[in-house]
């Protein structure tokens, strides 16, 4: 049975990879390893010697977080990728997928959004750093792809949710929300939601990514960014309805749209033309995906 190492294991979609691969493969973990120093990652690598790796390792967050620590976001996710790709080169690992992000691609990027448009815009400015961070990702992969013949592949994936996640005001979109809603419901307040609530996100459940991470690993030769996505738009209002309606709690909290804070890119889904090319598509739709993100959240605020 080959080996496959993962790294985040115990984040969002680290976490949906080992469901997933675990019988397929030899499945490791990065264990308590710090990723930002690099003879503790070569030291990992070349105990497991995998035949492939899955970099789910990242500093992540939601608009907040990254609009204020922008260092952090950009230092750490550089030094993690450059020491996994650095010393899986060393160690002759063949095939390792980066997982990058679908805010690299820029905000006025004609939709749906096709991998071919990087570079024909502007970044989002609340999320640059941790754009670039990433881009700085895809290009020292098909670097490594170039000069040494490596099978190092990026994916860009649309906004991950599903269980796992970090329910925090710093998170991403869904699982912030889920936790202002339950504090809503729980101590009788307002929701508040930032922006109008009409921005449109696509939204894409881990285990999801992690199947399409699958059949990309056994069928995508080039190293150039293949997104992962569901093609599907939706609003944050009607994601906060979905939300409500998949909620433990009999009673919806009245909602107060804070106009004052950014929205964001006013709409952006992904073209998903070359994964369906693999043969692959969704399996999970939102409601599904956030009835089980809920119970997800529910088992760890008891």
């Amino acid at each position: 049975m080959k080996r496959l190492l993962i790294t985040g294991h115990r984040g969002l979609l680290g976490s949906a990879c080992v469901r997933h691969f675990t019988g397929k493969y030899e499945v490791f973990d990065s264990g308590k390893v710090d990723l930002t120093h690099y003879q503790a990652t070569k030291k990992l690598i070349s105990f497991v010697r995998p035949d492939a790796i899955i970099n789910c390792a990242a500093k992540v967050g939601g608009v907040k977080a990254n609009r204020d620590y922008p260092v952090d976001f950009m230092l750490q996710n550089v030094r993690m990728q450059c020491n996994v790709m650095e010393a899986a080169n060393a160690c002759d690992v063949q095939v390792l997928v980066h997982v990058a992000t679908s805010c690299m691609f820029p905000r006025d990027a004609a939709l749906p959004v096709e991998e071919s448009s990087l570079f024909t815009g502007k970044f989002e400015d609340s999320v640059e750093s941790y754009a670039l961070a990433k881009i700085c990702g895809w290009r020292l992969a098909k670097a490594y792809h170039e000069q040494y013949g490596r099978r190092y592949l990026t994916v860009a994936p649309s906004n991950i949710y599903g269980p796992g996640d970090r329910y925090t005001d710093q998170s991403h979109v869904i699982p912030a929300l889920i936790k202002r809603y339950h504090d809503a419901c729980i101590n009788r307040t307002d929701l508040e939601v930032w922006g109008d609530g009409t921005a449109v996100r696509e939204f894409i459940y881990c285990d999801d990514v992690a199947s399409a991470l699958d059949v990309i690993i056994e069928k995508w030769q080039s190293p150039e960014i293949i997104n992962i996505g569901t093609g599907i738009g939706t609003t944050i209002k009607e994601l906060v309805h979905h939300i409500g309606s998949q909620s433990p709690y009999a009673k919806t909290p009245h909602i107060r749209w804070n106009t004052s804070e950014p929205t964001g890119i006013p709409r952006k889904t992904f073209s998903t033309r070359q994964i369906t090319n693999l043969g692959w598509k969704p399996s999970i739709d939102l409601e599904t995906g956030l009835h089980w993100t809920w119970k997800d959240f529910a088992s760890r605020v008891k």
